[in-house]
């Protein structure tokens, strides 16, 4: 079960390509005010999820890489 749910950086930069995409997407085909609606809702993510490490065990780059892993390392299941 552990194996199944592993993401890697890769993955992660994947995921964050995808969102860079997907919010210029939303930029071009609905305008400024939802392209911010989508980038800040993802920042919201990142944020929470880096709250949620700092609060476990992990501290400085370690905590910001298991955020980053956590907000993009979805991409590596595609």
């Amino acid at each position: 079960m552990r194996e199944m749910f592993r993401v890697s950086i890769g993955g992660a930069h994947a995921g964050l390509v995808i969102m860079v995409f997907i919010v210029v997407l939303f930029a071009a085909i609905g305008g400024t005010v939802w392209a911010l609606i989508v980038g800040g809702a993802v920042a919201l993510w990142f944020t929470l999820a880096l709250i949620s490490v700092v609060g476990g065990s992990r501290r400085g780059w370690a905590a910001v890489k298991r955020a980053y892993l956590l907000t993009f390392g979805w991409a590596g299941w595609l």
